[in-house]
């Protein structure tokens, strides 16, 4: 899914989405624990889904019969995060976990409420029943076809309007909603999914693109990156993990238990201040799907966070990326007393 952010049209870029320290100071023994996952980075790397399910009663008028719909799950992005706590703490862009239709249509970032998450979950329970018991029935509440006086179809209006006409008729009964953020950690055996809580955003109004996720980690302890609290420079070798689109907008089509991040190098190029935010540029390419995913130096302790895949006439393949600096991981961590390994 590409979103355009109204906040970095002034950069004059062509901006496409991919969609701090009081407690950082740990123990030797915890550091040195977690410095020795660094040979193992690519573990630390999730795979990361946006979505939603719930119980929908859709009534058709046409058909004269109310049909149960449930919503088991219906993605709605897709992205990258890293884990920065072994019990479970993990880092990810706002935008992947945030309300897509709000960041389309008004280019801000916006935590999704029960009433997003209803509209959602109404969408996916009209699309499912259009697709199993009456693929008619957009146009026929669009010409309010009746029974036994049908009219010549032409085509059907999309998902989106035939919801909101049967909304606007009080066909649609939503039992319960929710949203479903799911962490898939790489190459895990069983292929099963993780569900995760939403802990904490960045501040939206300064484009502070980073959200805090957990996941419970039972009795395991998930292996954590290094954060490295200098701010990046320009000339700085860089390497990025993420997972990129497969097919359909998202990873998960292929087998889960086959998920691996995949990784892009380049350096740093520029800093960009923006709305009291600076964000630095790199000739590394990525693509939607590696947001979220971590920026590493070259000792393979986190520098940044990806956010956006920029497309300029500045490097030799005219495509570069922009990440947020780890002050932003760091900060929100700290915010929320969750002791992370910084250097």
């Amino acid at each position: 899914m590409n979103h355009v952010k109204k906040s970095l049209i002034t950069i004059a870029f062509l901006v496409v989405i991919l969609g701090i320290a009081g407690q950082n100071i740990l123990g030797n023994y915890y550091y040195n624990q977690q410095s020795s996952s660094n040979s193992k980075t690519s573990s630390s790397v999730v795979y990361i889904e946006n979505g939603v399910s719930g119980d929908v009663s859709v009534t058709d008028p046409f058909l004269n019969r109310t049909i149960d719909i449930n919503v088991i799950y219906d993605p709605l992005d897709s992205g990258s995060g890293f884990i920065v706590n072994s019990n479970g703490y993990i880092v990810t862009a706002y935008h992947i976990i945030g309300d897509p239709q709000t960041l389309q249509n008004q280019m801000t970032l916006k935590v999704m409420n029960s009433t997003d998450i209803q509209l959602y979950v109404e969408r996916a329970a009209v699309t499912g029943y259009i697709s199993k018991y009456n693929p008619q029935l957009g146009s026929e509440l669009l010409t309010n076809n009746l029974p036994g006086n049908p009219t010549i179809i032409q085509s059907q209006p999309d998902t989106n309007s035939t919801t909101d006409m049967l909304i606007q008729r009080n066909l649609l009964n939503v039992k319960s909603s929710q949203q479903l953020i799911k962490v898939n950690l790489p190459d895990s055996s069983s292929g099963n999914s993780m569900d995760a809580n939403l802990v904490d955003v960045g501040n939206s109004d300064a484009d502070e693109d980073v959200a805090l996720l957990k996941v419970n980690t039972l009795f395991n302890k998930l292996p954590a990156l290094v954060v490295n609290s200098k701010s990046p420079s320009v000339g700085d070798e860089l390497q990025i993990y993420g997972y990129p689109v497969v097919t359909n907008d998202m990873y998960s089509d292929v087998n889960p238990s086959t998920i691996k991040p995949s990784t892009t190098t380049g350096v740093l190029t520029a800093e960009i201040p923006n709305n009291n935010t600076i964000y630095y540029e790199t000739n590394a390419v990525t693509e939607h799907g590696y947001s979220g995913g971590p920026v590493l130096d070259a000792q393979k302790s986190v520098l940044g966070i990806i956010i956006y895949s920029i497309s300029t006439n500045q490097t030799s393949s005219g495509i570069s990326s922009l990440f947020l600096s780890s002050q932003y991981i760091i900060k929100i961590c700290d915010k929320n007393n969750v002791p992370i390994a910084a250097i």
